[in-house]
């Protein structure tokens, strides 16, 4: 699976490299083509704010943005992977950032 920056140009499936297509509004209904996530390398960053406790954040280091096409999005494999790439602070915690 190849993840594209967000600034890479017209829009494909990350997944199955199909286009996709804005989503199309009605009167009474609405029509999906696809999902983005906004996702990225991320890394801690502590932030000691006044009158506060010290906090630690997830800064994002290198964007990605992740497109599924509504048929890649019903696949099992392809939601769990997406679901881990939303929490990406969760393997930095583990050390594992990519």
């Amino acid at each position: 699976m190849t993840f594209l920056p967000a600034d890479h140009g017209p829009l494909r499936c990350t997944h199955c490299g199909r286009p996709v297509s804005a989503t199309v509004h009605t009167r009474t209904a609405f029509r999906v083509d696809y999902y983005a996530l906004h996702t990225g390398t991320v890394e801690p960053v502590t932030v000691q704010r006044p009158n506060e406790t010290t906090l630690t954040v997830f800064r994002i280091v290198e964007p990605l943005e992740v497109v599924t096409c509504v048929d890649c999005y019903q696949r099992p494999e392809v939601r769990a992977e997406r679901e881990r790439l939303f929490r990406p602070e969760a393997d930095a915690a583990d050390g594992n950032v990519e």
